[in-house]
C-alpha cells in the first residue's frame, strides 16, 4: 500500500469533513435561538477533537487553523462583525457530529477492507457495525483487533502501525499507543516525529509526567529537529516540571516565533512564559478566573429596552479573532447591572481569561434573543485591558444599530 495511497485518503477525508460540516451546522431562521445553545456545545467538542488531532500530529498546523476557522465561521458568535441575514436551510448538528465521528472509524475499517482478501464479506460487516453502533466503543475496539493482527503479519507497515497509535491516543489509551509508537521509532529511528510521538503517549500514560525517558526521546527529537514545535512545547513543560525556568523559558522563547500565526496557541505559549518569569523572579503570578463587569446605559436609550430583549456580554481579543473568549446570556433587565464573566462561560476549551494579554469587554442588547447583531439593537464595548492586573470592568451602552 503506498505511500500516495494514504495520503490521498487523508485529504479525501479532511476534505469531506470540512465540506459537510458547515453545509450541516447551517442555522435555520425558524428554530435559531433554541440551537444557539445546541451549536456551541458542538463547537465546543468539535474544537477538542481538533485540538486532539493536531497534538497527535493527524492534522498540522494549517490544517488546525483551517479547521479551526470554519468551526468559528459556523458558529455565527461574531458579536462584533457586520450583520448577517439568518439562514433558512435546515440545521443537522446531531448529524454534523456523527458524520465528523463516523469518518475516522470508516476510514480504519477501509484501511482494514483494502488489504484484506475477504473485502467483500468484511466491507459488509464494517460499514454495518460503524453505521448502526458508530457510538459503542465495541466496534471501534474490534477494529484495532483486526488492525493489530495484521500487524502481525506484517509488522514492517508504517502506516499501520502510525493509525494504530493516533488511534489509541484519540481514544485516550495512551498505555496501548506506547508499544506502536516503539515500533515506529524502531522503524524509522531518525524520525523526529515518532520520537515526539512516543514520547507524548509515555507522559500521557504517566498522567502527563515528562521527567524520564518522555525527555530523553524529546531531546533526540529537537537534535534532529530544533524547531518541532511540539517537542519544543514538551520540552519547555519538561522544564518547567525540573525546576528549571531559565531552561523552560529559553526554549519556550524559541518556540514563541514559530506560533505568532496561530492566536490559541500563542496565548498559552505566553501565559507559560509567564509562569516560569515569575518562578524565576521568585513571585506568584496573577491568575484572573472571573471578571466583575459593571454594565450601564445612557439615558436617551435607557426608556428602549424592554422585558422581551436580551443581553450578551462578552469578553474577546482586541483586533484577534472574531469569536469571543466567554459569553454569558440573560435578560436586557434590569439596567444598569453588575455581570460576572468567569472560566465556565469560556466559549471553546483553552487558556482562561486571566491568561490573556489583553482583552476587551462588550455588551449588547438584542431584540431577537440572538447574538446576531440586528438593526434597533444596542452596543457597548469597553477599552482594551490586561485581564492579569484588572478584574472589575464597566461597559456603557451607548450606540444603536440603524437599518
Amino acid at each position: 500500500m503506498s505511500i500516495l495511497f494514504w495520503l490521498t485518503g487523508s485529504l479525501m477525508a479532511l476534505s469531506a469533513i470540512g465540506a459537510l460540516l458547515p453545509a450541516l451546522l447551517r442555522t435555520s431562521k425558524s428554530a435559531h435561538i433554541e440551537r444557539t445553545e445546541v451549536n456551541v456545545a458542538i463547537a465546543r467538542e468539535r474544537a477538542s477533537e481538533l485540538r486532539r488531532d493536531l497534538d497527535e500530529g493527524i492534522l498540522s498546523d494549517a490544517e488546525f487553523d483551517a479547521a479551526r476557522g470554519e468551526l468559528e465561521h459556523g458558529l455565527a458568535i461574531d458579536l462584533e462583525g457586520e450583520h448577517d441575514n439568518p439562514s433558512t436551510g435546515t440545521t443537522s448538528p446531531l448529524l454534523a457530529a456523527g458524520i465528523s465521528a463516523l469518518i475516522p472509524v470508516l476510514a480504519l475499517g477501509l484501511y482494514l477492507f483494502l488489504g484484506t482478501p475477504d473485502a467483500d464479506n468484511q466491507l459488509d460487516t464494517v460499514a454495518s457495525n460503524a453505521l448502526v453502533g458508530q457510538d459503542q466503543q465495541a466496534d471501534v475496539d474490534t477494529m484495532l483487533t483486526q488492525l493489530k493482527a495484521r500487524l502481525v503479519d506484517e509488522p514492517d507497515d508504517v502506516r499501520g502501525w502510525t493509525l494504530l497509535g493516533n488511534a489509541y491516543m484519540r481514544i485516550g489509551q495512551y498505555a496501548n499507543a506506547v508499544p506502536a509508537y516503539r515500533r515506529l521509532v524502531a522503524l524509522e529511528p531518525g524520525n523526529a516525529e515518532r520520537l515526539v510521538r512516543l514520547a507524548d503517549a509515555l507522559a500521557m500514560s504517566r498522567n502527563g509526567i515528562l521527567t524520564g525517558e518522555p525527555e530523553v526521546l524529546i531531546r533526540q527529537a529537537l537534535a534532529l529537529s530544533p524547531s518541532h514545535p511540539q517537542a519544543l512545547w514538551l520540552a519547555g513543560i519538561a522544564a518547567e516540571e525540573r525546576g528549571a525556568y531559565a531552561e523552560a523559558l529559553d526554549i519556550l522563547q524559541r518556540l514563541l516565533p514559530l506560533v505568532n500565526d496561530q492566536p490559541e496557541v500563542l496565548t498559552e505559549v505566553q501565559a507559560l512564559i509567564a509562569r516560569n518569569t515569575a518562578a524565576l523572579d521568585g513571585t506568584s503570578p496573577t491568575v484572573t478566573d472571573s471578571l466583575t463587569v459593571t454594565v450601564g446605559i445612557t439615558s436617551v436609550l435607557a426608556n428602549s429596552v424592554t422585558p422581551d430583549d436580551t443581553l450578551f456580554v462578552y469578553a474577546r481579543v482586541p483586533g484577534g479573532p472574531p469569536m469571543p473568549v466567554a459569553v454569558k446570556k440573560m435578560p436586557a433587565q434590569p439596567l444598569p447591572r453588575e455581570v460576572v464573566l468567569s472560566n465556565r462561560d469560556l466559549m471553546l476549551e483553552g487558556a482562561g481569561l486571566g491568561s490573556y494579554p489583553s482583552l476587551e469587554v462588550g455588551a449588547h442588547v438584542s431584540r431577537s434573543g440572538t447574538v446576531r447583531k440586528m438593526p434597533g439593537d444596542l452596543l457597548g464595548l469597553s477599552q482594551p485591558f490586561d485581564p492579569g492586573q484588572i478584574n472589575t470592568v464597566d461597559v456603557l451602552i451607548g450606540e444603536a444599530l440603524g437599518g
